[in-house]
């Protein structure tokens, strides 16, 4: 499979270029998960998907300890995974009490023999349709618009769903329906990835 890619306008974060330059992005193609990941190994090898999952399982867990405990950690030929720290901003560090100082986020770094090995398997191609956006035909009010008249017939609707009505991209439907949720314009149900969303009940 060829990878996609369109370009993006650079930002002129100085405003002192005449013309705006362009760099290239991934269209993504979607996105691949432990099932995904599950099911080739076990195509590749005697392993049972079942098994896979397990160690992916234990793995997580076992790297989360190590990144708490301040360790970095190397998975092979992949790249290493440190763990970064956070606290509001001083001037000097004497201000600061160790309470104050959390775990913030978790860096990736490639080897680079994972670099070379992507650049040398990959192939590309310019995109047709370039990067997907949000329709603009629906304002808000008449999105839900949309979707009042659409739970009165259907009683349910998902984010799936959600996105064919009204021309959305999934993260934009899904914020908007979590916060109609929030503000008691609709109803949700379920856990992710089984969420689903009625009208509010009549009282």
């Amino acid at each position: 499979m060829t990878a996609k890619y369109d370009f993006k306008t650079s930002p002129d974060i100085q405003g002192d270029k005449e013309q705006a330059t362009l760099y290239p992005q991934l269209v993504v193609s979607g996105t691949k998960d432990l099932t995904d990941l599950a099911k080739e190994i076990a195509r590749r090898s005697t392993i049972k998907e079942g098994t896979v999952m397990g160690l992916f399982c234990d793995l997580e867990n076992i790297i989360a300890n190590y990144l708490a405990d301040g360790y970095n950690v190397k998975l092979g030929e992949l790249g290493t995974l440190s763990a970064t720290l956070t606290c509001r901003k001083v001037a000097d560090k004497r201000e600061i009490r160790a309470a104050s100082v959390h775990f913030d986020n978790v860096k990736f770094k490639p080897t680079r023999q994972f670099r070379k090995e992507i650049r040398a398997k990959g192939e590309l191609e310019r995109a047709e349709y370039g990067f997907r956006v949000s329709s603009s035909q629906y304002s808000e009010e008449e999105r839900f618009a949309l979707l009042t008249v659409y739970l009165k017939e259907h009683s349910v609707i998902n984010c799936k769903e959600y996105c064919k009505l009204t021309g959305l991209l999934k993260t934009k439907a899904g914020m908007e329906l979590r916060r109609w949720d929030n503000e008691k314009k609709i109803v949700r149900e379920g856990r992710t990835p089984h969420v689903i969303y009625r009208a509010v009940p009549e009282a």
